[in-house]
């Protein structure tokens, strides 16, 4: 049986990395049937259902030699193979359909067996503007909370405490402001800043500007 595992990078980041493949994947050398997959990936269509979230998959090695680029996956569906393609950062974009589940085809990749390990990633969606209203970054955390309350009880308790916003350089600042609050955010080594949840923000009308736009922007939960 497929198992829903929890994975916090850096103990910081929601990331319901339903890190589902690793298992799958182990227990057959290239190949596995459709459905192991999909019902890895099931929650992930639990969390397409709120506007201001995706499920970012991703698919890498475990082989640290490996990069995303050489890693190959094929859908043997009876309409004819269907290539996974997987990007630089390993994103994928796994086909999710009822007719593929009832079909249930083989999945085969190119990578030796249990190599390879498969997640789809809680994230809020995120504008094409520097400058955003902190009442849409608390709706989506809202959205986040009511997503893991809809993945059932392995979640239960969780709290989403922060949003985790992403850069592709360590010298991003957010700068919170409101009537009350004038807060510069710096990012840590890695490239990520904090922002924390309360509904005061929200209701003071607070907003928040990026120094660059983010690349991604993960709940975060305790």
């Amino acid at each position: 049986m497929i198992f829903l595992k929890l994975s916090i990078q850096r103990c910081s980041w929601l990331l319901l990395a339903l890190l589902i493949c690793s298992s799958a994947l182990a227990q057959a050398p290239t190949q596995v049937r459709y459905a192991s997959l999909y019902r890895a990936l099931e929650p992930g269509l639990t969390i397409a259902k709120f506007d201001r979230l995706l499920a970012h998959q991703r698919i890498v090695s475990k082989q640290n030699k490996v990069s995303p680029s050489q890693i190959e996956v094929r859908i043997l569906a009876a309409s004819g193979v269907i290539v996974v393609k997987v990007g630089p950062d390993g994103s994928v974009n796994f086909p999710m359909t009822p007719a593929l589940l009832a079909e249930n085809p083989i999945v085969e990749s190119n990578q030796p067996k249990g190599s390879l390990s498969l997640s789809a990633t809680m994230e809020t969606k995120l504008g094409q503007s520097k400058v955003v209203a902190y009442s849409d970054i608390y709706e989506s955390a809202m959205q986040a909370q009511q997503a893991i309350a809809a993945l059932g009880p392995a979640m239960a308790g969780r709290k989403v405490r922060s949003i985790e916003f992403e850069f592709d350089h360590p010298e991003a600042r957010a700068e919170l402001v409101d009537s009350k609050v004038d807060e510069l955010l710096i990012a840590d080594k890695q490239g990520l800043v904090v922002l924390r949840i309360d509904a005061a923000l929200a209701q003071r009308k607070a907003q928040v500007t990026f120094s660059s736009l983010p690349i991604a922007a993960r709940p975060h939960i305790d």
